[in-house]
């Protein structure tokens, strides 16, 4: 039995929202986060839309994922395709945007999927353009975690070299860490060296441990 994975409830800066995949036929179906700031006055946009996927052989609902990043105030908004999915008509579709990096060129956050085939992503948008960077955390933490442990997960920040930071909270203990190194290369987590320093999020720099 994998872990169950889910959103974490609540953290201070971080931008939630949430629907459930639908078609409403004359419209398409939408909501979004509110907006995280950034360094130098940019802001982000976490955005999710669905509607039938007009399939032939099934139909289908589709969600699409959207970023929408300000880098400057006044400047022209820049939108960047996340990812696309289908799925059962009814699933939780769940956003959560964690915020920009220190420096501004990333903005990080996770997307969550409930249905018959639930989903748990991480996004890595890099300033400049290019296909915005997914993680599987399900898949990652899936072989960290003893089964039926059941946490949440959040993104606190990156380290000096670029690596993601998770951090996972749970009721009892789920592995031998409570943050972890994630990236795409990997298969699985790591646990973030005690010597490892943090750069958390813009956002949440005056929290900080």
């Amino acid at each position: 039995m994998l872990p169950l994975i889910l959103l974490a409830a609540s953290l201070l800066h971080s931008q939630k929202a949430s629907m459930e995949c639908v078609d409403t036929g004359a419209s398409i179906a939408a909501t979004e986060t509110e907006q995280v700031r950034g360094p130098r006055g940019a802001t982000a946009v976490l955005m999710v839309s669905s509607a039938d996927d007009h399939s032939k052989n099934s139909h289908d609902c589709m969600a699409g994922y959207k970023l929408v990043v300000a880098p400057v105030p006044g400047g022209a908004p820049v939108e960047a395709d996340i990812i696309a999915s289908d799925g059962d008509y009814g699933r939780t579709l769940s956003l959560r945007l964690s915020g920009f990096s220190q420096d501004g060129k990333r903005v990080l956050g996770i997307l969550a999927e409930g249905g018959k085939y639930p989903t748990i992503l991480l996004f890595d948008y890099h300033e400049g353009g290019g296909p915005v960077q997914i993680i599987d955390l399900k898949m990652q933490f899936a072989r960290v975690a003893p089964p039926g442990c059941s946490q949440t997960l959040e993104v606190s920040g990156t380290t000096a070299s670029g690596a993601i930071v998770v951090e996972s909270n749970s009721v009892k203990s789920c592995g031998s860490s409570r943050r972890w190194l994630v990236n795409a290369a990997g298969s699985k987590a790591q646990p973030l060296p005690q010597s490892s320093a943090i750069l958390v999020l813009y956002e949440l720099k005056d929290s900080a441990p």
